[in-house]
């Protein structure tokens, strides 16, 4: 049955319990990307109380990795057997990078249950690989690439009886602070700089964040038009709130009113922050409201005033020339550099 068309509820649930409102993660994979520290680690520690069958904490530094992996098992959050984590190389600054680590994930596993895109880039003002920016190549096309490489996985997954499979890719709302008319017709809309505008690291931030929504809800519609994937596949776009993390390398928060700019912006801890990409990877509201979340592209969470409170996204993430554009752009790119 294909998705209804019917709106959803800004808020369909007062409260989110993470101890009862998840589905059964026995038996699941789950790969988080950037999962070593902030909110990315945070979500690991969630789903190991879950009791997921195997997390993947996919980031490029094997001995961040696995210092994390020791502080997991010393919380006493890793079961052998039951509850593990393991690190998968990933280097996202490289798509060529992306997609043989994705080959390499296909090699050593049967299933893919759950993929969190939450690995990002806020501070690279260097263009990166192939003349583009180091912040859409981190941010957009290596898990544009990563994804679509484990598609076919994601896809057997979801062909299982009762399977839940999901997409979460994690976004900002700072996205919606993208200056416009915005265009991804050329590889070259990738490397913008606004360099006449305040904040201008942010906006280039933000600008491929959209690109990322864009991508995301291309990629909804086209496994909803896709058949014989049993449940389908959901994918679930997520703010998951401002955190305390975040202004480590973030300068203009740092100074005399970095506390009064903190509360303005209602920063959280990680394991807080963590709670809406969560919400997207394991709620049982998701899975018993699939064709909903599914519908029109998809839908864009945040984390307030409860965790998973679905959005209204601007016109400019809902542009479908620009999503046209940019898909069309990402593509030349990667046939240009031989992917």
């Amino acid at each position: 049955m294909a998705p209804t068309s019917a709106p959803l509820k800004p808020t369909v649930h007062k409260s989110f319990d993470v101890e009862k409102d998840l589905v059964d993660m026995k038996g699941k994979v789950v790969i988080v990307t950037g999962g070593n520290a902030g909110i990315g680690l945070e979500t690991v520690k969630q789903l190991l109380r879950a009791k997921t069958r195997k997390i993947y904490l996919a980031a490029r530094n094997e001995t961040r990795a696995n210092e994390a992996i020791k502080a997991l098992a010393v919380e006493g959050l890793i079961v052998p057997g039951e509850a593990e984590v393991f690190w998968h190389k990933l280097d996202l600054s490289d798509p060529k990078e992306a997609k043989a680590s994705a080959e390499e994930f296909i090699q050593k596993e049967t299933r893919l249950d759950v993929l969190i895109n939450n690995a990002a880039d806020m501070y690279s003002l260097d263009i990166g690989k192939y003349g583009v920016s180091t912040l859409h190549l981190v941010n957009h096309i290596s898990p544009y690439v990563f994804t679509k490489t484990l598609l076919p996985l994601l896809k057997k997954t979801a062909q299982e009886p009762d399977s839940d499979v999901r997409i979460v890719n994690l976004t900002s709302m700072a996205y919606s602070q993208v200056p416009t008319p915005v265009s991804y017709k050329t590889v070259e809309d990738f490397n913008v700089k606004y360099s006449y505008r305040p904040f201008a690291g942010l906006l280039r931030y933000a600008n491929s964040k959209l690109a990322m929504m864009l991508w995301s809800r291309h990629l909804q519609s086209q496994l909803v038009a896709s058949e014989s994937l049993g449940n389908g596949i959901t994918v679930l776009i997520v703010h998951p709130g401002v955190v305390t993390s975040f202004r480590v390398k973030t300068p203009f928060l740092e100074g005399p009113i970095n506390a009064l700019a903190r509360v303005l912006l209602g920063m959280v801890e990680p394991n807080v922050g963590c709670l809406t990409s969560i919400f997207a990877a394991a709620s049982k509201q998701v899975r018993d409201e699939r064709e909903r979340y599914q519908a029109d592209g998809g839908v864009y969470m945040q984390d307030a005033p409860v965790p998973g409170t679905v959005k209204k996204m601007t016109a400019t993430a809902t542009d479908d020339q620009l999503k046209e554009d940019l898909i069309a752009t990402t593509e030349q790119f990667l046939k240009d550099i031989g992917l």
